[in-house]
């Protein structure tokens, strides 16, 4: 039998494990080539972020824009 803090912990974990399940995460997409240029989507790129949908010179562009 535990102390106050024990089940304190234990409550403070389940409660914490189902927010971290409703979470939503990116989803890998087929796009091949950038939305704003048409240039290929590298390889390297894909593997980095598979939901990618720019160029990397392109999402460098468009984060500074939308700053």
């Amino acid at each position: 039998m535990g102390d106050i803090i024990d089940d304190g912990n234990r409550a403070a974990a389940i409660h914490l494990d189902a927010a971290l399940s409703q979470i939503k995460r990116p989803v890998a997409n087929s796009a091949t080539e950038c939305i704003d240029c048409g240039d290929p989507i590298g390889a390297a790129r894909k593997a980095a972020a598979p939901y990618a949908t720019r160029c990397a010179e392109c999402q460098g562009f468009y984060d500074k824009e939308s700053r």
